[in-house]
């Protein structure tokens, strides 16, 4: 799925109307060991087609019950729009990773109220989402961990879109990767070695989650909500020293 556009489709009244996504999501992720990599390996791409700035929430019951069954509820911010996201079923082979994901847009107001401890979302109201609903029955959902991805999008002459991450989580620790959604994840790695070996760029396989690693990186940081210009560059306090 698009990893920065707002899913929605215009309703009988000309409005766009929140519509619930259910597919299988199939990604390669790759481990680049330092940002000057990764400003190299971008050197090399074709120019984004444009920039997203991410923050990440990711929501449990306070017994961490989602945790527990291996599913990750998050719910994402940009500076102009939200989104719902239920992860489950996930499989990895190797960079490749597979995992069942339902997604939907929602009101990005009411999301950074969520963040900030107001009230959730209706989960039992929205398609996909009613299983997840069932489970945490009568038990408050907050943001258990965070991270915040700056990130590029460059779509190649190959036919395969190179999402190049910086992430920060709330410990202060940066990470960055290379990524790619496709539906054939073994043209997906040739293209993106291809491009890794025309800068001198050493990629390994991504053996976590953007979940797993903010569960690595606990801390006590502010959730920083993205606002403004996303190609700029981290929010104050986060760039890397």
């Amino acid at each position: 799925m698009d990893s920065d556009s707002c899913i929605g489709r215009p309703s009988r009244r000309g409005k766009a109307k929140p519509v619930t996504a259910i597919g299988i999501e199939c990604e390669v992720k790759l481990v680049v060991a330092s940002r000057k990599d990764l400003h190299r390996f971008l050197a090399v791409l074709p120019k984004p087609r444009r920039w997203g700035m991410q923050l990440n929430c990711y929501l449990d019951t306070p017994g961490s019950d989602l945790l527990a069954e291996g599913i990750s509820l998050r719910v994402r911010v940009t500076p102009d729009h939200a989104r719902l996201t239920l992860k489950q079923k996930r499989g990895r082979d190797g960079a490749t990773f597979r995992t069942e994901e339902t997604e939907v847009a929602v009101d990005r107001a009411a999301a950074v109220a969520w963040i900030g401890g107001g009230s959730a979302f209706d989960l039992a109201r929205m398609t996909g989402f009613e299983g997840v609903a069932a489970r945490v029955a009568g038990q408050s959902l907050s943001v258990a961990n965070w991270s915040l991805t700056r990130r590029a999008i460059c779509d190649t002459p190959e036919d395969v879109t190179i999402e190049v991450d910086e992430t920060v989580f709330p410990d202060g620790h940066h990470d960055f990767e290379i990524e790619a959604e496709d539906p054939d994840p073994e043209k997906a790695l040739r293209v993106i070695d291809a491009y890794a070996a025309r800068c001198g760029v050493t990629l390994l396989p991504q053996d976590l989650t953007k979940h797993a690693r903010a569960d690595a990186h606990r801390g006590v940081r502010p959730i920083p909500i993205p606002e403004g210009d996303p190609s700029g560059a981290m929010p104050d306090g986060l760039e890397q020293t």
